[in-house]
């Protein structure tokens, strides 16, 4: 009997040991964690894990440990292992979600942030990171407990983005912004998906929003002058591509015209904003730049003729109005130009440029006095060019 006894009370001893120290294991893993001991942290709940394979927390801190050290595969073990465990694991969804896009399974991540939306709140507060714009890092932080659906739109906008499906991006940042119109990033991926489609003014709207919200929003700052500049190389990579395979639409010869026309290649830009037309007669921005490629080549006639197309498809576009009578004022027609200035005006009374160019037109008639009131409108709605203008004409009074 004491033979037994004393073989129980060792076997006890040594398996109590053996649970507490895998027991402090676990412990020791969290808090290596939280002193940002990653490795470390990682090796206790390596043992913890070996005794207690069904242990969601341990699968969670371990894999955002791996995350931290770059082992971003290992990561995705581990948290495809929890949700395997808990599957309705709110917290596990999104952060794979966004694990996923770093590794470039986007439809994947598409899934998870879907998923994700399906699910009430998690009643947490741990730190989850969100996706940078235009980057695969880390942007800043939200937690479930916080977190709102235009987050997991935003990152389904960037999904599809990377997946090349734009039409698809664009409607999950147009949720992202009913659903919060003050976050700059929304705005500004959408805009580069607009650009991607040709879509060349919404994309230059969208991009504004983004920097009327955030002066100093990098990838909006960006965007904007890849658009005014025609786009980047490999956006005419990929407009190569379609076009040489025949798979291209009106839209994809008229953003290779855009690129074309400003990056000097006239040409270039002519010819492929005539294809443009060919494929699609019923969309007035195909004519619009036409029209604008023949007014840099000085071609005041073609000019003219291809605005009053565009005119014809959209006559509610102060902006087309505008530039046939800017057109039409280099071609000494004071007269026509100063009528569809005032069209551009009468159709958007807040439009500064059309009551510079108003006042202008005015002048070279020899009317100072409207001349005047026009520069002073323009510059009350914030023109440089018209204050100048009326200070020059005018005075300072």
């Amino acid at each position: 009997m004491r033979i037994h006894a004393f073989l129980f009370l060792v076997t006890f001893v040594f398996f109590g040991n053996a649970y507490s120290q895998n027991r402090n294991s676990k412990e020791a893993g969290i808090e290596a964690f939280e002193l940002e001991k990653w490795q470390e942290s990682v090796q206790n709940l390596d043992k913890w894990l070996q005794i207690n394979p069904r242990d969601p927390e341990a699968y969670w801190i371990r894999g955002q440990a791996w995350e931290r050290l770059g082992e971003l595969e290992k990561a995705h073990v581990d948290l495809s292992t929890l949700l395997e465990l808990d599957p309705e694991n709110a917290e596990a969804l999104f952060e794979r979600g966004r694990l996923r896009y770093q590794l470039k399974l986007f439809e994947g991540a598409l899934d998870d942030f879907e998923d994700f939306l399906l699910l009430p709140p998690g009643e947490t507060n741990r730190v989850l990171f969100k996706i940078a714009p235009g980057d695969s890092g880390v942007s800043g932080i939200t937690t479930v407990q916080s977190f709102a659906p235009d987050e997991a739109y935003y990152h389904m906008g960037l999904c599809a983005i990377e997946l090349k499906n734009y039409e698809l991006a664009i409607s999950y940042l147009d949720l992202a912004t009913e659903e919060n119109p003050s976050n700059p990033d929304y705005y500004s991926e959408r805009g580069k998906a607009l650009a991607r489609l040709g879509e060349n003014m919404a994309a230059i709207e969208s991009y504004e929003i983004a920097l009327d919200l955030d002066p100093s929003h990098k990838p909006a700052r960006q965007g904007l002058a890849q658009v005014r500049n025609g786009g980047d190389e490999f956006l005419l990579a990929e407009l190569n591509t379609l076009i040489d395979s025949g798979e291209a639409n009106s839209q994809t010869f008229k953003q290779r015209g855009f690129y074309r026309m400003s990056h000097e290649d006239l040409n270039g830009a002519l010819e492929d904003f005539s294809k443009a037309i060919q494929k699609d007669s019923n969309d007035p921005e195909n004519f619009f730049y036409l029209a604008w490629a023949y007014s840099r080549q000085k071609n005041w006639k073609k000019a003219e003729e291809n605005y009053t197309q565009a005119i014809e498809l959209e006559p509610t576009n102060p902006e087309y109005f505008l530039a046939r009578g800017q057109s039409r004022f280099q071609n000494g027609q004071t007269e026509g130009a100063l009528a569809d200035f005032t069209l551009a005006t009468s159709i958007d009374p807040d439009h500064a440029s059309g009551h510079y160019h108003k006042g202008i037109a005015f002048q070279k008639l020899g009317k100072k006095e409207l001349a005047c009131e026009e520069f002073k409108r323009g510059m009350e709605l914030g023109m440089e060019a018209s204050k100048k203008a009326f200070e020059k004409a005018c005075g300072k009074n």
